[in-house]
């Protein structure tokens, strides 16, 4: 693991770079200022020297007088100044500061001095052998006692009077605090800019924390003003699309998690993405997105699988940037014990050739199958009904019109069967056209409060003469001691409790019993009322008692047929009770015996 160096903070950096720059600066400024004012020191100290070898030459005493005492006595007022005359020989003749010219080295071999006898002048900067230090020489040609000699000035460089070493000290210390002002001040400066990207900072630390309302108050410098107002704005932007982005994916996980559809997300390794809770009751487990299962082990159903591998063989030998793979199948699964049908399609939701997404849609087509059963049963079952009667009719009215017309009694009994199926077929038209009337009803149904078991009472009453008829026992039965107060439609509700009564008596032998109760139950705070139609006939096997409230279903065809009933009363009373808000299902007699058991649930108020 490669270690990070730790950065430098910014006012660090900057006031490192700008004293760097800044000392490296005035250093090479206070050196060529330096080397100017060196330059200029010694142009001016050659011109001046110049001027006194020229003036000095008319000072020169005759050959006869002594050249050496001469020199040392005019040069004793600056000990600084040093004149010497040099012989053609390179000899020197008088010199101003040294006590033994004698000892003196030969001249000759000097640069300036063999340009001056050679009738030239010539300057020269070196160190001293006397007094070492940087002394600038100046010589010009000199006739003195009839031959050409030299004559040489020279004066230490660090005495001349436009450059001097306490010159060079203020200079130095001079710069140095100008340096240090000016770093002080690009110091404050550089604090101040860091303090506006410092604020900067705590804006992207705000936002990068979800505060987006946060904006960074900076007026200057202006390039810095302006990049706050765009990071405010673009704070602002992105907290206005993170809102849209979030209310798209709460509706889009909404649709996902309601929809009735189930939907299962996966990619080109057939490894789950995503699935909703309808996908999760189909293949019977829980929602996971952790889980990091494949399609084979949460579908489980080759039929699906067979169709998944189509799709991907489909997409991958594709060449199109975008193509939307459809294919479907009908596929049959075990849902909590029961055959659901299931309709499957499998879609390309993507156009990544490296990362392909499928969306897997199944739509549980079980219900729609059924009522398309049940649609295929209505319509025979109704055409046989119309044509039982109809039948009937003709065969009995052709018979009569034939021959029998002379035979009174016998033209009297085909004209009773004609009257019965007529009167059958009447009582299933108006049987149709009652369901027709409930279904098609659009607006609320016209209640009144009444006390339920006087309802029913009155019902049972009313029933009786039917059950004596066939020495049936009918027995009303309510342990309530109060009245039971619903909202119900005095007429349809007691047609549908008629209709249940109709159906016990009809279908139950004689010397068979039928209780009818009304009670009140309460299940927490809420309550409802019961209504319980129960006999001990035949009974009605547990396979038929969700489809017997369908129109013209028949448990046994032609016993029914032969009690005259028309196959609709049971999809009356299912209706009914719907229109009230209430429940009715057939059950087994608790008691355990043979019968039949209807219960109906309302609301009711206590």
């Amino acid at each position: 693991m490669i270690k990070r160096r730790r950065a430098l903070k910014t006012w660090v950096f900057l006031f490192l770079i700008n004293g760097l720059i800044l000392c490296c600066g005035f250093m090479l400024l206070i050196r060529q200022s330096l080397s100017v004012l060196e330059t200029t020191a010694q142009k001016q100290t050659q011109e001046n020297l110049k001027t006194f070898a020229h003036s000095f030459i008319r000072l020169i005493p005759p050959a006869s007088e002594n050249i050496d005492v001469f020199l040392k006595d005019i040069a004793s007022r600056n000990p600084g100044f040093r004149v010497t005359v040099i012989n053609p020989d390179g000899v020197v003749l008088g010199d101003s500061d040294a006590s033994d010219i004698s000892k003196l080295e030969n001249h000759g071999t000097r640069k300036e001095v063999k340009a001056a006898l050679s009738g030239r002048e010539e300057t020269a900067i070196r160190r001293s052998t006397v007094n070492h230090t940087d002394v600038m020489y100046y010589a010009i040609p000199l006739k003195y006692d009839g031959k050409n000699m030299a004559l040489r000035l020279s004066m230490p460089v660090a005495q001349s009077v436009y450059f001097t070493s306490d010159e060079s000290s203020v200079l130095i210390v001079t710069s140095i605090f100008v340096l240090v002002i000016i770093m002080l001040s690009s110091f404050v400066i550089s604090a101040y800019l860091v303090r506006q990207i410092n604020d900067l900072q705590k804006a992207t630390e705000q936002y990068r924390a979800g505060n987006f309302d946060y904006r960074p108050s900076i007026r200057s410098p202006r390039e810095l003003q302006y990049l706050s107002e765009s990071i405010g704005d673009m704070a602002q932007k992105i907290n206005q699309n993170i809102i849209e982005i979030s209310r798209q994916r709460d509706e889009f996980e909404a649709v996902f998690t309601g929809i009735t559809e189930g939907l299962i997300v996966f990619d080109a390794m057939m490894y789950v993405l995503e699935y909703n809770n309808t996908a999760a009751n189909l293949f019977e487990t829980d929602v996971d997105y952790n889980s990091h299962q494949t399609l084979a082990q949460l579908v489980r159903n080759s039929e699906i699988l067979k169709l998944v591998d189509r799709s991907l063989k489909t997409a991958g030998s594709s060449t199109e940037k975008m193509v939307f793979v459809q294919d479907e199948v009908e596929a049959e699964l075990h849902v909590d014990g029961e055959l659901r049908s299931v309709f499957v399609r499998c879609i390309r939701i993507d156009d990544d050739s490296e990362k392909n997404r499928f969306l897997l849609v199944l739509t549980d087509i079980t219900r729609n199958k059924r009522l398309e059963q049940v649609r295929k049963d209505f319509v025979a079952n109704v055409s046989h009904e119309l044509k039982t009667p109809v039948t009937s009719i003709k065969g009995f009215t052709e018979t009569l019109l034939e021959s029998a017309m002379d035979d009174k009694d016998t033209a009297r009994h085909f004209l009773e069967i004609i009257d019965t199926q007529s009167s059958r077929l009447m009582n299933i038209i108006e049987d149709l056209l009652t369901l027709s009337r409930l279904e098609q009803n659009q607006e609320p149904l016209e209640t009144n409060q009444a006390d339920l078991t006087e309802t029913v009472r009155n019902v049972c009453k009313s029933s009786m003469s039917d059950a004596k008829r066939k020495n049936i026992s009918l027995q009303f039965i309510s342990s309530e001691k109060k009245p039971i107060f619903v909202d119900i439609n005095p007429g349809l509700f007691s047609q549908a409790i008629g209709n249940l009564l109709d159906n016990s008596i009809k279908y139950c032998s004689e010397g068979s019993a039928i209780i009818c109760s009304a009670l009140c139950e309460y299940v927490g705070d809420k309550s409802s009322a019961a209504v319980i139609v129960e006999d001990n006939g035949k009974g009605i096997p547990s396979v038929y008692r969700d489809r017997i409230f369908e129109r013209f279903f028949r448990v046994d065809k032609g016993r029914s047929r032969d009690n005259g009933g028309t196959g609709l009363g049971l999809s009356i009373v299912r209706h009914i009770i719907q229109l009230h808000n209430g429940t009715v299902r057939c059950v087994e007699r608790p008691d355990g015996k043979a019968g039949a058991r209807f219960e109906i649930r309302i609301p009711c108020k206590i």
